[in-house]
């Protein structure tokens, strides 16, 4: 089933909690595979490793390191969200390291498709957060299995001269307005879909809502179905409806909302009063990696966590 289909079918009241939560936490087993050709960012070179990432994370300043030494990037594949990412590898797409977020590394671990990193390989191991060193499944029987590179949020991003009445009332429910019909956007994503309209609704805990928190988080998604532009797969996709005035108000990351003020677009981001959505990202070394290749494999996670990629 398409994560398209699972968000339709819970607004619609189709499937229910039970079902939800048995497709969210099976994270993709399920999904069908999209077509990969027109989302391979770089040539494939039989000396580089496979990075899987998303769209953004792939430029070359966050690997300074690695080109410097090596003469050009890896191999790049972009995924849309870590569903997708999930159902290409399990049915059979090779990479050597993939960059999800921490609460798809028990299941990937569960599912047998990453392995424990040796982070005494990494020189900039020890500048990292201890705090993000061990977040909870990220360690496992004492092992390291992930990598943090990335700590950001999930919010609003809008347009405050096309929606001045929100500049000192921020909340999700611009998300949820009538007034911008058409005008709206949702990342086409379980987690920042589907998790957005529990945290607007209430939900105490929306990775775990109880009944009535599903039916709450249902309506609000039949409620909005009709108020969106388009759902988007590629942030750059939504930055440029924002900056084009097209889109009043879009969930983003909070990379979106740095880089269309340094384009000097009014913009706005939100610290909504129901929450914002926090989330920390990184990498994860896969099963099938290519062992020939486990130095570079190290030297871009190195290059990644340096200061200068963190400075960029």
């Amino acid at each position: 089933m398409k994560k398209e289909e699972i968000i339709e079918q819970l607004a619609t009241g189709r499937m229910s909690r039970r079902q939800f939560n048995r497709n969210l936490m099976a994270l993709g087993a399920t999904m069908v595979m999209m077509p990969m050709g027109s989302r391979m960012t770089h040539a494939a070179s039989g000396d580089h490793p496979t990075v899987f990432t998303w769209e953004g994370w792939e430029v070359p300043e966050l690997h300074a390191a690695y080109v410097a030494k090596y003469g050009s990037s890896p191999n790049i594949s972009i995924f849309a969200d870590e569903e997708e990412a999930f159902a290409k590898m399990r049915a059979g797409f090779k990479v050597d390291l993939t960059q999800p977020c921490t609460y798809k590394v028990p299941i990937w671990y569960d599912a047998g498709i990453i392995l424990p990193i040796d982070t005494s390989r990494l020189s900039n191991w020890p500048d990292i957060i201890p705090t993000l060193k061990n977040i909870p499944g990220t360690v496992i029987d004492g092992k390291q299995y992930f990598v943090p590179t990335d700590w950001g949020q999930t919010s609003v991003l809008y347009r405050p001269d096309l929606a001045p009445e929100y500049v000192n009332n921020e909340t999700w429910g611009i998300l949820w307005d009538p007034k911008y019909k058409g005008r709206l956007s949702m990342a086409d994503s379980l987690i920042d879909g589907v998790m957005v309209a529990a945290i607007y609704v209430g939900a105490k805990n929306p990775f775990n809502m109880t009944d009535a928190e599903m039916a709450k988080t249902r309506a609000a998604l039949k409620e909005q179905l009709p108020l969106i532009r388009f759902y988007w797969g590629s942030s750059s996709e939504m930055e440029q409806a924002m900056a084009a005035g097209e889109l009043v108000a879009a969930t983003s990351w909070n990379d979106g909302y740095a880089k269309l003020k340094k384009e000097g677009i009014n913009v706005k981001y939100m610290n909504p009063k129901e929450g914002a959505m926090t989330w920390v990202c990184g990498f994860c070394l896969m099963t099938d990696h290519d062992p020939s290749k486990l130095d570079r494999i190290y030297d871009y996670l190195d290059a990644y966590m340096s200061v200068e990629s963190g400075v960029y």
